[in-house]
């Protein structure tokens, strides 16, 4: 081709990339300003918006909507790559399944990994209140779309991006429009007065087994059943390590830290830091539960003061040390650039949050096969394995006491990708009879970690400071094995299961059993929760557990208790877990909110709004005590126990303090584990419970009768209805100071004149996941009209 021709080809096709690109409209064009400048949140309806004029201006995107949040606004996810790999968007997500799945031959998993493309997950805004993530998530997307450089073009090529723009989209809008109406008063930094999320709050990363919210099931199935990406990002892992994680998914978490780490220094950003508060023990977060399936799930946390106000740090408002005793203010070999003070802005937080996606995006840009083929050998590693034993499955009858909870353990495995399966013939194994239809789930399958993981009891190792250091505790929970949880039978199989089975397809969800409800739903109880303005996410899952049982409601506020007659509207009023100096006195009026670091920044604006603040008062406890004299009942779960303790004359102490960090005298410590329980059948608070059964703990309360025998009678009768076990009372997980609790009382049942007061030592509703405790709060919703 003459010289000439070839010129004039170039420039044709230069002018066509720029008429391209000038069609994509910036963020500023679309927003009005940056978002991440000061003082400014962009909501829902704007973000969404913004990925919309994408999707409609360049062929590089394609714009899914997957679901609705748990208010029903819609939410997309964006697949980013280059025009080609678009086209063949189909065909690249069937090579990756059967890769991930193992289905593929050796062979075919060789041709299949280099013609794939590597499939990494961004996602932003799951904890709406930590405003960068969703805020960044524009900037990702037009310098995805728009970049020319020699690196963003071979991300295109050699990567599917899968980013959710927000994956909280109700948050968000909460958060934006709190932070614009108290812009510019002494409320601009004020916390939400509600959870950020409905039911969940800051736990909705705390859900990614149970999937109780819409929001969690929508997400796990394209990760876990769809889509299956080699990397998932949430915008640091450390010991205690869960044995079930394959190595070779930390070892790839480890190689995507160190590459952060080398862009972060590279673009002279100082700051960041590895290996500082989370675990790779706990399975039920974003970053988690990935690691369990064979990918590479990793999570960053970016600085930022609150919400889009910016503050300028002095360097003796740096920490000495960090909460892990890591130094923050000296190099160390997890920390070697440390930052030392200045301003900080939401824009910083942004701008680091670009860099550690294109360190990511980098990566898997330059490996793209690599990634492919080892999902496919964590796969065949893992089918292996559970070939070869340990267990070679767990069987769960399908006709059991608690066969409704069963069937909703099972559902919640098939959302996640786990294979559940049925016998297609009655069969003897491990000394019984089972029969046809029973469940069985196989070891031999991809998944196999996870499965594993949520079907046995945990223990929690010893990791040390030093020779005689305290023990690690762990980030969140240290045992949460799920038929224990929901009180679900099963078998484990530990020798060869030699039967036919066929495919359980997808069980469809049930209605709750009626003998479940108080009363068997034959006398509906009028039941308030309480409802602080600190919000409360114990109060939320409770609030979960009630409309899921469709237990009609009322949200119970502080003027409503400080007003009194709560007799003639309610029959059981629920605290849920909460301080005793929370229900009384809430947020303070003119009091700084918040973390501590807010106290000493000058020009403080992190007052709660008067409205907002306040709680019960000791008025409002003389009309709770009231209540229950004229015949109510008053449900108290954990550490809310200690109002009625303190303030009601119950003949009831509780026996429980929590061990200081670092003790190592014996004191009782319970870092969410799961408990050895005995009930007493004939108490009306156990009815429907086995008289063995299991409860999920976290620091927790045990409780002794004080009342004297001959007293112990009438108005004033305390009898306890549940007990911790006598011994071996740890059943997963972590705990210390048995022998505070062993045998003592774990749920009680005070008379307080016509009405009582029922004292919970544990959360029997523990965030939507301990079914096989519900029914202890339902009997107790019931107990005042029997």
């Amino acid at each position: 081709m003459p010289q000439r021709q070839v010129i004039a080809r170039r420039t044709v096709l230069a002018l066509i990339a720029a008429s391209l690109l000038a069609a994509v409209p910036t963020p500023k064009e679309h927003f009005g300003f940056n978002p991440g400048e000061d003082y400014k949140l962009a909501n829902y309806a704007e973000l969404t918006g913004y990925f919309k004029k994408l999707a409609a201006s360049s062929d590089r995107i394609r714009l899914l909507e997957f679901g609705q949040s748990s208010e029903g606004r819609p939410m997309y996810v964006a697949f980013i790559s280059s025009a080609e790999n678009l086209k063949q968007l189909e065909r690249y997500r069937e090579i990756n399944r059967r890769l991930a799945l193992g289905l593929a031959t050796a062979d075919e998993a060789d041709k299949l990994a280099s013609e794939g493309k590597a499939i990494v997950w961004i996602d932003s805004g799951l904890h709406a209140t930590e405003v960068a993530p969703a805020q960044h998530a524009p900037h990702l997307a037009y310098t995805m779309l728009t970049g020319e450089t020699g690196e963003i073009r071979r991300i295109r090529d050699n990567v599917i991006l899968m980013q959710v723009p927000v994956i909280n989209p109700d948050g968000l809008d909460m958060t934006a429009t709190w932070y614009r109406q108290n812009l510019g008063t002494p409320h601009e930094l004020a916390p939400l007065p509600q959870l950020y999320q409905k039911y969940a709050g800051h736990d909705n990363n705390r859900d990614w087994f149970m999937l109780n919210l819409p929001e969690t099931r929508q997400v796990s199935r394209l990760l876990f059943r769809e889509w299956f990406p080699h990397i998932v990002y949430n915008p640091p892992y450390a010991e205690p390590l869960n044995p079930h994680i394959p190595a070779a998914v930390m070892e790839g978490i480890n190689q995507i830290g160190a590459t952060m780490k080398d862009r972060f220094a590279r673009e002279n950003k100082p700051g960041a830091i590895s290996y500082l508060n989370f675990d790779a023990w706990w399975n039920g977060g974003l970053r988690s539960a990935p690691a369990f399936h064979n990918m590479h799930g990793i999570l960053t946390e970016t600085a930022l003061y609150q919400y889009a106000t910016p503050r300028v740090y002095k360097p003796s408002d740096i920490p000495e040390r960090f909460a892990s005793g890591i130094p923050a203010r000296e190099p160390t070999v997890f920390y070697e650039r440390p930052w030392l003070g200045g301003r900080w802005a939401l824009m910083d937080a942004v701008d680091y949050m670009l860099t550690a996606d294109f360190a990511i995006l980098e990566l898997a840009a330059s490996r793209p096969s690599q990634f492919l083929l080892k999902a496919w050998q964590m796969a065949n590693a893992q089918i292996e394995a559970g070939k070869k034993g340990g267990p070679y499955a767990y069987v769960i009858p399908a006709a059991q006491p608690n066969a409704w909870a069963a069937t909703e353990m099972l559902r919640r495995l098939q959302g996640s990708g786990v294979e559940v399966r049925r016998a297609a013939a009655a069969f003897h194994l491990n000394g019984r009879n089972w029969a046809q239809g029973d469940y069985v789930l196989l070891a031999a399958q991809p998944f196999r970690p996870y499965l594993v993981d949520l079907m046995e009891p945990q223990k929690y190792p010893e990791i040390r400071s030093g020779t005689t250091g305290p023990t690690k505790r762990p980030y969140d929970l240290a045992g949460w094995t799920l038929p224990f949880q929901m009180g679900v039978q099963f078998d484990r199989i530990d020798q060869p299961l030699d039967i036919r089975t066929e495919s359980a397809a997808d069980l469809a969800p049930s209605p709750p059993p009626v003998s479940w409800l108080p009363n068997g739903g034959a006398k509906k109880p009028r039941v308030a929760l309480y409802a602080p303005f600190i919000a409360n996410i114990d109060t939320g899952w409770t609030q979960w557990v009630l409309d899921y049982f469709h237990i009609e409601h009322a949200l119970l506020r502080n003027d409503e208790v400080r007003a009194g007659a709560l007799r003639r509207k309610y029959d059981a009023i629920i605290l849920a877990q909460q301080s005793m100096a929370s229900i009384l006195h809430g947020s303070r009026q003119g009091e700084t909110q918040g973390r501590a670091d807010w106290q000493s920044f000058a020009d403080s604006k992190n007052t709660q709004r008067p409205e907002f603040t306040g709680g019960i008062g000791l008025d409002g406890a003389r009309n709770l005590q009231e209540f229950v004299e004229q015949g109510g009942t008053l449900v108290t779960l954990d550490t809310a126990s200690e109002l009625p303790i303190a303030l009601f004359p119950i003949g009831v102490r509780g026996l429980i303090r929590a061990a200081a960090e670092g003790e190592t005298s014996g004191a009782w410590y319970c870092p969410g584990s799961i408990l050895r329980i005995t009930t007493d059948p004939a108490h009306p608070l156990a009815s429907g419970m086995p008289k063995e059964a299991y409860a999920t703990s976290t620091g927790g309360q045990a409780f002794e009768i004080t009342v004297l025998p001959e007293f112990n009678k009438g108005e004033r009768e305390v009898k306890a209805a549940v007990w911790y076990a006598n011994r071996d009372l740890l059943a997963s997980g972590w705990l210390s100071g048995e022998r505070v609790a062993a045998g003592k009382a774990a749920v009680v049942d005070a008379r307080l004149g016509q009405g009582h007061v029922v004292l919970f030592g544990f959360r029997p509703q523990f965030r939507g996941q301990s079914f096989g405790t519900f029914r202890l709060l339902f009997n107790a919703l019931g107990l005042g009209l029997r």
